[in-house]
């Protein structure tokens, strides 16, 4: 018996009826009733729907039997993949993007002597972590070029945490490479967000300044903290020190020695040659554009776009784009040819992307001009006359049925005022800008993640993620009218 007919057969009991009773009343088939009770058969969600009404349960009982369903429908791990994905997206919003105008780093101003003699242990987490965060605060503060290269799994919280604050304090400056084991299989390990939650770690650093933290990653289902024979598995080099960490980052060691860290280096740049890098970030406009020429080219087809407004793309002329983009743009003309050749790209395709917005942004859109994708830095405002020209052609392409346009849900789902694209299940892309016209774009290309983001955003049609069709169209109705006043 699975957790759902449980669930639903206590609910059913403390209400005091009987199945006949609830068969007749309720007007539900007495055997669907029955087997659904016992585990059998697993009703249609409106069935669900129907005994829950008869059944007077409060909304959270309700939430909760309704999420037994989905779970029992579709597998704990997929159901749970997919609840993890949306959280991750949902907290792309809070990703600070501006630097030292929301972190300033600064050097503590007493600092453990130990880390300057050539080997010492320390046992103790607190202790541990104020070596670690002596070292990598004297690499920062005090080198021209900081370095920092790392082999750690990302449980260690602290220490990412640590890595970001520095990262992002010093807008980009210090060089972190990262070596990071995926699982190979990662439903069928124990912990089937593995290679999800690495992703959440890295994102934070995808939308910061900079490129100069490096992830990679390799393949390997065997876990290092569960071998009891391994004593220092993970540690940290810095331009002059290493620090070793046992499992349970409760024992490291610290050396300053050139010959012991050089040893660890070469070992670290031999494992990242083999590796395969995890993200790969472009700080440029044209560097983007040539990028998802690139991308479109190699991992096919747009499948899936969510963003603050619909892609308008379908609609924009060359000419519009010549007048839109601003005249005091460096590189214009070089952009302005990348834009042809991407916008061009996408009138071709076949069959359009399913598009994914929110009705805040859409909001923005109408009452400004500008697009979230497009900042004042780079195009000029669109008119009350041409946002007019776009929400009317989109209107009549999704009503046509040429265009699949969603709204979301934003009591169920807060969708950032960053851009995700798909190609299928082969590659994603994170792009966004923040107030000072500075562009964050990164892509990934690891399969297990870009598998589970397409098997979410499969699934949002049959969920209550979003609006469909002619809810949607509403929606846009209610802004073309706006527009008219």
């Amino acid at each position: 018996m699975s957790n759902f007919s449980s669930k639903l057969k206590l609910l059913v009991e403390s209400s005091g009826t009987n199945i006949y009773q609830l068969s007749k009343s309720a007007e539900l088939d007495r055997t669907t009733i029955q087997r659904t009770l016992t585990g059998e058969r697993l009703p249609s969600i409106s069935f669900v729907e129907k005994l829950c009404e008869y059944l007077r349960v409060t909304p959270i009982e309700k939430k909760e039997i309704l999420e037994l369903y989905n779970i029992c429908k579709i597998g704990d791990k997929v159901y749970f993949g997919r609840k993890y994905i949306k959280e991750i997206i949902e907290r792309i919003a809070t990703i600070h993007t501006c630097g030292k105008d929301i972190y300033s780093s600064q050097k503590r101003a007493v600092i453990c002597e130990q880390i300057h003699e050539e080997s010492s242990v320390f046992t103790g987490q607190y202790i541990i972590n104020n070596i670690i965060r002596d070292a990598l605060e004297d690499e920062v503060f005090n080198n021209a070029s900081p370095k920092i290269n790392v082999s750690l799994p990302f449980n260690c919280s602290f220490l990412h945490d640590l890595l970001y604050q520095l990262y992002l304090g010093e807008n980009g400056r210090v060089e972190i490479k990262s070596i990071v084991r995926l699982s190979k299989n990662p439903y069928a390990s124990q912990n089937s967000n593995y290679n999800l939650d690495i992703l959440s770690h890295v994102l934070p650093f995808a939308f910061s300044p900079g490129n100069g933290y490096q992830p990679y990653y390799y393949y390997d289902n065997f876990d290092n903290s569960e071998d009891i024979a391994l004593l220092m598995p993970f540690y940290i080099i810095t331009s002059k020190r290493l620090i070793t960490l046992s499992t349970d980052f409760k024992t490291a060691i610290l050396y300053n020695n050139e010959s012991i860290v050089n040893v660890y280096n070469e070992n670290f740049q031999r494992a990242v040659l083999l590796s395969k890098p995890f993200l790969a970030q472009h700080l440029s406009c044209d560097d983007m554009l040539t990028t998802y020429l690139e991308t479109y080219k190699n991992s096919g087809e747009i499948t899936h776009v969510l963003e603050p407004q619909p892609c308008f793309a379908w609609y924009y002329t060359d000419e519009l784009i010549r007048k839109k983009l601003r005249f005091d743009l460096e590189n214009r003309e070089m952009i302005l040819a990348l834009l042809y050749q991407l916008y061009g790209s996408y009138k071709k395709i076949e069959h359009r992307p399913i598009s994914i917005f929110s009705i805040g942004g859409m909001e923005q859109f109408v009452s400004t001009g500008v697009m979230a994708d497009l900042p004042r830095q780079f195009a000029v405002p669109f008119t009350q006359e041409e946002r007019l020209i776009l929400l009317k052609a989109l209107r009549n392409d999704i009503a046509n049925g040429e265009y699949s346009v969603f709204a979301t849900n934003s009591s169920n789902f807060m969708i950032p005022s960053s851009t995700i694209q798909l190609h299928g299940a082969c590659a994603l892309e994170f792009f966004t800008a923040n107030n000072n016209g500075t562009i964050f774009s990164s892509s990934i290309e690891e399969k297990s993640i870009a598998e589970a983001f397409y098997d979410f955003f499969e699934s949002l049609p049959e969920s209550d993620l979003i609006y469909g069709k002619e809810e949607t169209l509403k929606i846009i109705d209610d802004f073309i009218d706006i527009l008219y006043m």
